[in-house]
């Protein structure tokens, strides 16, 4: 059932319930939460039984930035149950541990979005677990690997996706055309094929994610990514990014790319300088995978990647495997202006080539094909499992000791 008043869609799947007056209202049936929200224009908290909810879709809402509306599970053991949502033209809203829950249906599409922020301001999705679903039906390529893409952001501002656990996607996190936004603290896993997708983004801070343990469909046609950027049909760069403290460690899944920023507009052809990426820093990121792409960016204005760490598990090594392709490395493409790279730990570092404007310093290249040759695994890394990032803690009184290098994994629950 659906219906609209004063701007607001809420498409429901139960009726029933009267909205409590108290000023943190606690509401156990759907089709109180129409009337509740527009009985807050001052905004305050909705307190959500836990249930099935159905959509939760608001448009043309406003609160302030100091008094947003919160939508917030009334018990975070038992949270409300959506199918998905669309979040438009809305201003000052915060969503705190919901369950946004995906079923997937024959007609749907690979490509669906489930759960939609568009033309919207201060919005912030916290505490919250997206879980998808599996293809059936398609053909071998698709059944039984995750569809749909989780959380869509576009052509928004002051959006923040924090804390949240998105799970069983296609893609994860998919923003585009959007700016002053924070991606902070979510656990992404068991997707098939990105992580996080950005494109015509700008202030974005990327910061303390867990992405991992990928369940890709190898065989497909897919490039598999954890973070990445691209450019292809944009208008403008992205710029204004930090991309800082991430684990993003393949697991026990099959390699991907790690954080992967191609500009094709620049690379094919179609554009010069002024959609070079711009101001970009990648920091302190620990990256355990098995594909050459570890950290790779394309021609930029303004790059500084320092202090990560990007090595190999050979856990997540393709059928047919070969160090050109499998051993993680800092690329940055060499058209690329005032370049930092510092303080690294890398199976190799490329795209220096005597550039007046850049600085590769203090940076140190690992590999575990020989133990004869320098810089051995076994000799840089306590060692263990090699698909555990705290195998990869320094070894004590070895190579990487006390040296600063590389990213800071001390404080790091494994």
């Amino acid at each position: 059932m659906e219906w609209t008043r004063c701007g607001l869609l809420v498409a429901l799947l139960l009726g029933g319930a009267q909205v409590a007056q108290a000023q943190d209202a606690v509401l156990s049936d759907p089709s109180a939460l129409e009337e509740a929200v527009e009985a807050r224009p001052e905004g305050g908290v909705l307190l959500l039984a836990g249930g099935e909810w159905g959509r939760l879709d608001l448009r043309g809402l406003q609160w302030s930035e100091d008094r947003p509306l919160v939508i917030r599970a009334a018990d975070p053991a038992s949270p409300p149950r959506f199918t998905g949502g669309l979040i438009a033209n809305v201003q000052g809203l915060v969503i705190e541990g919901i369950l946004v829950d995906y079923t997937f249906s024959p007609e749907d599409k690979a490509n669906d979005r489930i759960f939609r922020i568009e033309g919207s301001r201060n919005v912030a999705v916290r505490n919250s677990v997206f879980d998808g679903d599996e293809a059936q039906g398609r053909g071998p390529l698709d059944d039984g690997f995750p569809t749909a893409y989780a959380v869509s952001v576009r052509n928004s501002s002051g959006i923040t996706i924090e804390a949240n656990e998105i799970r069983t996607f296609y893609r994860g996190i998919v923003v585009s055309e959007s700016e002053a936004l924070v991606v902070r603290g979510n656990d992404i896993h068991s997707l098939r094929m990105d992580g996080m997708n950005f494109a015509q983004v700008e202030r974005l801070l990327v910061e303390g994610n867990h992405i991992h343990d990928f369940d890709r469909s190898v065989e497909s046609k897919d490039h598999a990514d954890m973070i990445q950027f691209w450019t292809k049909g944009t208008e403008a760069p992205s710029r204004d990014i930090v991309i800082r403290g991430n684990l993003l460690n393949s697991g026990q899944g099959w390699f991907t790319q790690s954080i992967f920023m191609r500009n094709e507009e620049v690379d094919q052809g179609n554009a010069g300088p002024e959609m070079y990426y711009q101001d970009v820093v990648i920091e302190g990121n620990f990256i355990l995978n098995a594909h050459l792409h570890g950290i790779s960016v394309g021609e930029s204005a303004g790059l500084e990647i320092a202090n990560n760490t990007v090595v190999r598990n050979p856990n997540s090594a393709g059928t047919k495997p070969n160090p050109k392709t499998f051993i993680p490395l800092i690329t940055v493409a060499s058209g690329s202006t005032d370049v930092l790279v510092e303080k690294n730990v890398a199976g190799g570092i490329t795209g220096e080539e005597g550039q007046p404007d850049w600085s590769v310093q203090d940076n140190l290249v690992v590999q575990d094909q020989s133990r004869l040759a320098p810089y051995f695994y076994g000799l840089v890394f306590v060692g263990g499992d090699p698909g555990n990032p705290a195998s990869f803690l320094p070894k004590p009184g070895g190579p990487l000791d006390e040296t600063g290098i590389g990213a800071d994994m001390r404080a790091r629950e494994f």
